[in-house]
């Protein structure tokens, strides 16, 4: 987020300072009040420290419920993300072509609410999707999807930078969930290659759908993701 943002956030919050400063004069008056009951220096001090804990964790709450919301989108951040998302179905519908494909997808990893523990929920969305004539759109119905999910998906393309498969019925046992969205979409075969940011995490991937086994050319789909895995890597790391 930048400075400008952050700076406009507390300066919407400023009446918490306020209410900050107020709840400190009400304590130390209170306290000063009680002294001539004999209360310590120390209690005074607890007591403030207590009040201000509370009024900045309620503040930060209400920053955090903003950061949440997003920010304005300026008009050149507008055409910039723009002009990256038209290249990026422009190289998905260059894969489908070449690939005699049904579909070419582009799923990006996120995160998503927090467990009790303050962790992360691990999510992916399907953010780009280009298909052949007479296949279903489903973008829509791939968003904030629990990674856990598709666990034997996730853990090959850790492991191996890619998931190949050749026919969902043997991924029917080993990996149910990702069985079960393949099948309720028509797809019979699949390859998936990762994408990598910067700091050499994956960040997504690239899933290329088939509808008929006998359209599958292994190695034409390597070729083809050859070159453009790297050109679409650059523009997801911009």
């Amino acid at each position: 987020m930048e400075l400008a943002t952050i700076i406009q956030l507390l300066s919407e919050l400023g009446i918490l300072v306020i209410c900050a400063a107020v709840v400190i004069w009400q304590v130390v008056n209170d306290r000063i009040k009680q002294q001539k009951s004999q209360d310590s220096f120390q209690e005074i001090s607890e007591s403030i420290i207590k009040n201000l804990k509370d009024q900045n964790d309620f503040m930060l709450e209400q920053i955090m419920k903003k950061v949440d919301m997003g920010h304005m989108i300026s008009p050149e951040e507008d055409s910039s993300i723009s002009k990256i998302e038209r290249e990026l179905e422009m190289y998905l519908g260059e894969i489908l072509r070449e690939t005699g494909a049904n579909r070419a997808s582009l799923f990006r990893y996120h995160n998503g609410g927090k467990d009790y523990n303050g962790r992360s929920f691990l999510r992916m969305s399907m953010t780009n999707e280009v298909v052949k004539g007479g296949t279903a759109l489903i973008q829509h119905q791939s968003q904030n999807l629990f990674r856990s999910m598709f666990y034997g998906l996730i853990r090959s393309l850790e492991d191996n930078g890619y998931d190949f498969v050749d026919d969902i019925e043997n991924i029917k046992d080993s990996d149910t969930g990702f069985y079960r969205y393949l099948r309720d979409f028509d797809i019979v075969a699949k390859y998936s290659v990762a994408l990598y940011g910067f700091t050499g995490k994956i960040v997504g991937f690239i899933n290329i759908d088939f509808a008929n086994k006998s359209d599958v050319d292994l190695e034409r789909i390597k070729k083809c993701l050859d070159g453009k895995k790297i050109k679409i890597e650059t523009l997801l790391n911009l």
